[in-house]
């Protein structure tokens, strides 16, 4: 066994809190302030344990019989030999124990493009941030709007993205170090930008091939969007956990979406956002072949025969139908002839 020994507490993500070095052993740890390492933990005992070395010259850990005792993956015990990999639990703290001997694993390749940061990103997210919504803003533009109108969209678009990127540059500041604006200026300009692209494309898509589940469920492909934009803010802001942050965002994408259908289908009784294509495009983009008039006049066929199987199988519900259809024709007539009094005794009062 080698010395120095070092004594890392850890957080419950397993990064380092802080590093202790000790050139002699026995070291103790504990909440008393007599021990080696002074712990602030009301689950460990005043002297908790103890890392020493045993008759074979091995480094280990040992309880000083504690209440809580410390475990290793779950598993509780007097001792443990020490691994410098292992994680031992002593009440709510963590702590890993390694010697000079220890070796460490392999340089990690550093792919960072630490030459994309500042003014870079920041100029790309404003021009897509401008190009974005000055397209939007044309495709939705029917009556020639004025200059005002593609002004008050900018406008309107880059408060948005700004505000938005100034939040997530707080949280780096505050995590890492870094606020990094321009890269969360260019993440949400990005996701914007998809968010658009996606909305006029789909649409287009579906009414070429008639491809209507495109165009009708809109709100699961904005949701996976929204994921995306998260995980590239989290891991901006310092994630270390990549591959922990997909699982989690990936579950919460498939929640939100199932939210989304289930609230549809109790106010509809249908998924789909919409129950038909809503927009309209050129003839001229139709690839899909067309229907002939006697395949829409046997589908119309088919639906009318539906129709008047329901009624019959739920006549009460026409039958409430239809009072309420009269009620509201009643309605008309009384207000029609209530005009119609008004304007007579009007022409029949003699003028002054």
């Amino acid at each position: 066994m080698s010395l120095p020994v070092f004594v890392e507490l850890l957080t419950p993500d397993g990064e380092v809190i802080h590093r202790n070095k000790f050139i002699q052993l026995p070291i103790r740890i504990g909440r008393a302030y007599d021990n080696d390492i002074i712990l602030d933990d009301p689950h460990t005992a005043a002297h908790h344990a103890q890392i020493e070395l045993n008759q074979l010259d091995e480094l280990v850990i040992n309880d000083l019989g504690s209440r809580n005792g410390i475990a290793q993956d779950n598993q509780r015990n007097d001792f443990f030999v020490v691994n410098g990999d292992a994680v031992y639990r002593l009440g709510h703290t963590r702590l890993r124990v390694r010697t000079t001997a220890y070796t460490v694993a392999d340089e990690v390749s550093d792919s960072t493009n630490h030459g994309w940061e500042g003014w870079r990103p920041a100029l790309l997210g404003g021009v897509l941030l401008v190009t974005i919504g000055l397209l939007s803003t044309w495709l939705s533009d029917l009556q020639q709007g004025t200059l005002s109108k593609y002004l008050l969209e900018l406008v309107s678009v880059i408060g948005f993205a700004i505000g938005w990127a100034g939040v997530w540059a707080l949280f780096s500041r505050l995590f890492n170090g870094h606020a990094r604006f321009g890269r969360h200026l260019l993440i949400v300009s990005s996701g914007l930008t998809v968010l658009e692209l996606w909305e006029f494309f789909s649409g287009a898509i579906a009414y070429a091939f008639s491809l209507e589940s495109l165009a009708t469920f809109t709100s699961p492909p904005v949701v996976v969007i929204c994921a995306f934009v998260l995980y590239f803010h989290l891991l901006t802001t310092g994630n270390k956990r990549p591959q922990r942050l997909k699982y989690y965002l990936a579950g919460l994408a498939i929640l939100g979406i199932g939210i989304t259908m289930a609230k549809q289908y109790q106010a509809s009784n249908h998924l789909a956002d919409e129950l038909y294509l809503s927009n309209l495009y050129p003839p001229a983009l139709r690839i899909s072949s067309d229907k002939s008039l006697e395949s829409f006049t046997a589908n119309m066929n088919a639906l009318k025969a539906k129709v008047d199987d329901e009624r019959k199988e739920n006549p009460e519900k026409d039958a409430d139908k239809n009072v309420i259809e009269k009620i509201i024709d009643n309605g008309v007539e009384e207000d029609t002839a209530a005009s119609a009094e008004s304007s007579s005794s009007s022409a029949a009062a003699p003028s002054t």
